[in-house]
């Protein structure tokens, strides 16, 4: 049993995944980061740099490419570098589309999440479309979700933002907490139990290393200061990482993100806005598009004051964006096959995109 990898996650779930893969001459490890064409791999022989691009990858057929937080097999071979040989099934993934608008593809952010803390900081307005994006995501990943509201003691009213957080996150958690009072802290702590991993999620200067440091007990995550002028920070977290609590459990850190295009998260757009889904099914017409069609169900609620209109609209742009993305894959889809000397694209059914996990 490898016990370098307890504080890591490791676990039964983890033995019996890695022993069904069957790989002889490799040994587990988890994925603490991954930089340019390598990652660092925690294995019961210390950490080593792996790569899942060279020779020994390429002979193992290896095919998915990790992510902070996989599980994953280690081959030293004798003619090359040590190599990731295989990805281990993932029990969930946080993903968005790579930002690159010229590129229609999946980004995982990572991987083998059992909590995922939307982090929003209080010493600037709680944006709540954006938080109801980060809950679609976090909803898809399989994972559960968490609002984490940090820097309570810079909040100038912290119980309407927590009615406000609680508004756009329905039935989701969510936690107060301040690194300077410790408000929030023991809650969070009791979260992290051994083998299970919870990822932060937020943008730059929200307060995610701050709360990673009060947690481990120590300075392991750098800081920096927030501009005063628009309340954003530095990037200090540069690459996703873990970092094992004392006490059990493990903590992804994130760099903050700038943008989080979904990727294939009808499911969890539907979870954060259930309340408008539920409405939209007494609507008079199957197709409603909840905007100006009579007999609207989710416009009469508008009008009546039972649901926001703000909701409503931060519910339509994340609508059309999936529905844009799935275009785009049909597109994507299309101009494959015909490189590939198939059916010419206008003769191609375009496909349909899966979006359960």
């Amino acid at each position: 049993m490898p016990h370098t990898l307890f504080p890591y996650g490791w676990g039964d779930r983890v033995s019996a995944l890695f022993a069904a893969l069957d790989l002889p001459g490799s040994t587990p490890g988890r994925v603490a980061r991954v930089d340019r064409g390598s990652c660092l791999v925690v294995t019961d022989g210390g950490v080593v740099r792996a790569s899942p691009f060279g020779l020994t990858s390429r002979r193992a057929g290896l095919t998915e490419v990790p992510a902070a937080g996989d599980w994953v097999g280690v081959a030293h071979d004798p003619d090359d570098d040590p190599g990731v040989v295989a990805v281990l099934p993932r029990w969930s993934a946080i993903s968005r589309k790579d930002p690159d608008e010229r590129v229609t593809a999946e980004q995982v952010l990572a991987a083998n999440l059992d909590v995922v803390a939307v982090v929003c900081a209080l010493d600037r307005p709680l944006g709540q479309n954006r938080l109801e994006r980060m809950l679609a995501a976090a909803w898809e990943s399989g994972a559960s979700p968490l609002v984490l509201l940090t820097k309570a003691d810079l909040a100038t009213d912290p119980a309407q933002a927590v009615l406000d957080a609680g508004s756009a996150a329905g039935d989701v958690p969510v936690l107060l907490t301040s690194r300077v009072s410790g408000e929030g802290i023991d809650e969070l702590r009791l979260l992290l139990q051994p083998s299970r991993t919870l990822a932060l999620l937020g943008p730059s200067g929200a307060g995610k290393s701050s709360l990673v440091n009060r947690l481990v007990g120590d300075d392991v995550q750098s800081t920096g200061a927030v501009r005063e002028a628009d309340a954003r920070g530095r990037h200090t977290t540069t690459s996703r990482q873990l970092v094992p609590v004392p006490g059990g459990g493990v903590l992804l850190d994130t760099p903050g993100l700038r943008s989080l295009p979904l990727w294939d998260a009808e499911a969890g757009v539907a979870a954060v806005f259930d309340d408008v889904e539920e409405l939209a099914a007494d609507c008079r017409f199957r197709d409603c598009r909840h905007e100006r069609e009579p007999g609207c169900a989710v416009q009469g609620a508008v009008a009546a004051g039972a649901l926001e209109g703000r909701r409503v609209e931060s519910y339509h742009k994340l609508v059309h964006e999936l529905d844009a993305l799935e275009l785009r894959q049909g597109e994507q889809a299309r101009r494959a096959v015909g490189r590939r000397g198939g059916k010419p694209a206008r003769d191609v059914e375009e496909p349909k995109v899966q979006r359960d996990r």
